[in-house]
């Protein structure tokens, strides 16, 4: 394992540990004697196969070279004996992250390391837990490249027209000789700057793999090293991969890795994306994952990750393939358990002088301190446990701390000290610092209950999902009960927020109806702010029934908060953007629901001056955009969607496309009524182009009704308005 150091002084050395990853092979002792002769280097040691398990098993290890040898080798032992004879474990788990288990070490931790004949001996000086810690100065740089386009749209044959870097304050441009001599330049600056951090934007995509196929075709490849160790870009055949989470099909480029530093590919990268380098750096030290690691992979596998290492701490395995089915469930049992969290049906309009009320990270609370992991509910051994699940009177283990609980813990308690010190610092660097260090925790704390009843989660198990919902459920009803003794009125309560109303009441008698919860519940929440106004909204094909998570309004602070509208709404374009945000801009100056209602008319004229301007075509092109992600492959589509006809379009001009990839594509103006005509992609977007004019102004009336449509306001109706070229519009008639 080679593992970079960055010293005190600035430079960087590499040591290399002579450690070698490892699998582990369970089953009967007779079996496992019978293949111990086929595998050389094996021994027989002992473990616990299973989290909840009392007694530890005699198991096989294997030493192996690498992950991949471990994989193939594990597959060769299941076809001798299949699952039914030989259970395996710890074979996918990738061999830098177990490296890290193992010595107890973590990345950017500050450490003492002692070279012991090829053994690296770590003594930490650093805490997962500390909040300030120090971090080293790192170099970072930012690259890009132009390219010299030999058809509508990049691609990796184009001639290489400039390379972009820009450190610091000082912007470099090369841009001058053949290829190859540009390419050189590019590997003497990053000799001579030697930067810890690349940021680009589309460099596993694109930029990388193209400069290694320019390389390649100049035959200079061997001497493209951007890395610190000697190892020259590699030209990966097949490009990323597609795969399905939460319900859509994603797609994930394959990382460009410059050994020796991080690249960080912000159109790659969630974390990074959404919560700046300091959100990286927190998830990869708190949950044990490589840096680049960790710029890559979704948020669940970071949550994961913390499992993994709990679990090899603890002398656990970690099984490859999970094999433990759900406990039975009769037809009535599972109307009584599979319920989900409590949701209390809005009434929907406007309303003023509401209050809000969250409790904070309640479910991945309620997993910690209820003691809810896949080993723990309904556990062997606390069958008379006093720990039950609330409405189901499910046992819940006394013996033992589970792993998801433990795993939570830490991540609890730093976002809550993040958000103190955020609150109490008075440096605004220091205070962007703490939020994006506690946003980052908060994703990987929003996707831990989503894992706990996901199939493949290592240490989820559906019993434990369904035991926290349980106990959510029971949170809320004591909640609101408390909340009514108190003279608050419900007006709308989801899942884990409530939000209440009652006559003069202040911000002072929202806290203390807070603290009055927490007391009696033992759970934080926290007093989110009082609204001059709120809609909460209702259904478009069924006007007479509420939606749940559809809301906007605007509390006394001045902040908007907004759910469910077409701000919130990744592939909107950003005229209805704009036009919606200018809507509420105008609404936020309202201090009642009166003044809200006055406000209406001059709202629609807003939405007719958006028509205006698409109707007589003085749009930008960025602004007329959606972004779409493909949900299958092309040759898979029947029914041919814009953004299929907008891939077709692509893949004609020799772009791939892959289930799972985000296309920008306009709705072109279609005269001839020819399908392929419908959507283009903006790549292939001329100087001169026909936009639909028609669909953009429909989704604009779709829009303000969205947010209207409590009022009467369809968009049938303000289509009719805006045709009928009324100045002082008159409220619509109410929807029947």
């Amino acid at each position: 394992m080679v593992v970079w150091l960055k010293q005190l002084e600035g430079s960087c050395v590499p040591l290399v540990d002579m450690w070698k990853p490892r699998f582990h092979i369970g089953g009967a002792l007779d079996d496992l004697l019978n293949l111990q002769p086929f595998i050389p280097g094996c021994r027989f040691i002992n473990k616990f196969e299973k989290a909840g398990d009392k007694e530890r098993s005699n198991v096989l290890e294997v030493e192996v070279e690498s992950q991949s040898e471990a994989q193939t080798l594990a597959r060769q032992i299941f076809r001798r004996g299949g699952y039914a004879k030989y259970r395996l474990y710890d074979v996918d788990i990738p061999s830098t992250q177990m490296y890290l288990y193992h010595r107890d070490i973590f990345p950017l931790a500050f450490v003492e390391a002692e070279n012991m004949h090829g053994h690296i001996e770590w003594t930490a000086r650093d805490s997962r837990e500390q909040i300030d810690y120090q971090l080293p100065s790192l170099r970072t740089i930012r690259l890009g490249i132009r390219t010299r386009e030999s058809c509508r749209i990049q691609t990796f044959e184009d001639g290489l027209n400039a390379i972009t870097l820009q450190t610091g304050n000082e912007t470099i441009i090369l841009d001058s000789g053949s290829e190859s001599d540009k390419m050189m330049q590019l590997v003497d600056i990053f000799r001579k700057i030697d930067p810890d951090i690349v940021l680009t934007e589309g460099g596993d995509s694109f930029i990388f793999p193209y400069l290694a196929r320019r390389a390649q075709h100049h035959g200079i490849l061997h001497e493209m090293v951007l890395g610190r160790d000697e190892a020259p870009l590699r030209i990966y055949e097949v490009q990323g991969h597609s795969y399905f989470s939460y319900g859509k099909i994603l797609f994930k480029q394959t990382a460009a890795r410059l050994l020796g530093r991080l690249h960080v590919d912000e159109a790659n990268d969630f974390i990074s994306s959404d919560c700046g380098l300091e959100g990286l750096f927190e998830v990869a030290r708190t949950c044990i994952i490589p840096l680049q690691r960790a710029s890559r992979t979704t948020i669940g596998t970071s949550m994961t990750s913390l499992q993994l290492y709990h679990a090899v701490k603890a002398d656990v395995l970690i099984p490859w393939n999970k094999t433990e089915p759900e406990e039975w469930k009769n037809g009535n049992e599972l109307i009584a358990a599979d319920r989900g969290g409590f949701i209390y049906e809005p009434q929907f309009g406007l309303h003023e002088s509401v209050g809000e009320l969250d409790f904070s990270s309640l479910y991945s609370t309620i997993m910690r301190d209820m003691n809810l992991s896949g080993e723990t509910v309904r556990c062997r051994c606390c069958l008379s446990s006093t720990n039950r699940v609330p409405e189901l009177g499910w046992n819940i283990c006394e013996r033992r701390d589970g792993i998801v609980p433990r795993s939570l813990d830490i991540l609890l308690r730093k976002r809550l000290q993040y958000k103190k010190l955020k609150k109490e610092s008075v440096n605004p660097d220091a205070r962007r610092c703490y939020d994006q260090r506690q946003a980052a925790l908060k994703w990987i704390l929003v996707c831990s209950f989503g894992y706990l009843g996901f199939k493949n989660a290592r240490f989820g198990r559906i019993d434990a999902h369904i035991a926290t919902c349980a106990f959510s459920r029971q949170m809320l009803r004591k909640a609101v009960a408390v909340a009514e003794s108190r003279g608050f009125e419900l007006v709308h309560g989801i899942v884990d927020s409530l939000w209440l109303r009652k006559a003069d009441a202040t911000p002072t008698n929202y806290e203390d109806l807070c603290r009055e919860i927490e007391t009696k519940l033992h759970f934080p929440i926290a007093f989110e702010g009082l609204y001059n106004w709120i809609v909460f909204l209702n259904s478009h094909t069924n006007p007479r029934l509420p939606v749940l998570n559809r809301y906007y309004g605007a509390l006394r602070n001045g902040k908007l908060k907004l759910r469910g509208i077409d701000l919130r709404k990744h592939d909107t374009p950003g005229i209805i953007r704009r036009c919606q945000s200018d809507m509420l801009a105008l609404f936020a100056h309202a201090e009642n629901s009166q003044s809200f209602m006055e406000l209406i008319p001059a709202a629609l004229n807003i939405l007719k001056s958006y028509v205006n301007l698409i109707r007589y075509g003085t749009v930008p092109i960025d602004e007329l955009t959606i972004e779409k992600r493909l949900s299958k492959n092309l040759s898979e589509y029947r029914n041919m969607v814009p953004q299929a006809i907008a891939a077709q379009h692509l893949n004609r001009e020799g772009r791939a496309v892959h289930a799972g990839q985000a296309l920008n594509y306009i709705v072109s103006c279609n005269r001839s009524r020819i399908t392929q005509n419908r959507a283009l992609p903006v790549e292939l977007v001329g100087e001169s182009y026909l936009v639909d004019s028609g669909w953009y102004i429909d989704l604009l009336f779709t829009s303000a009704a969205n947010m209207l449509l409590p009022f009467g306001y369809t968009s049938e109706a303000l289509k009719e308005y805006m045709e009928s070229g009324e100045n002082n519009p008159s409220p619509i008639s109410a929807v029947a």
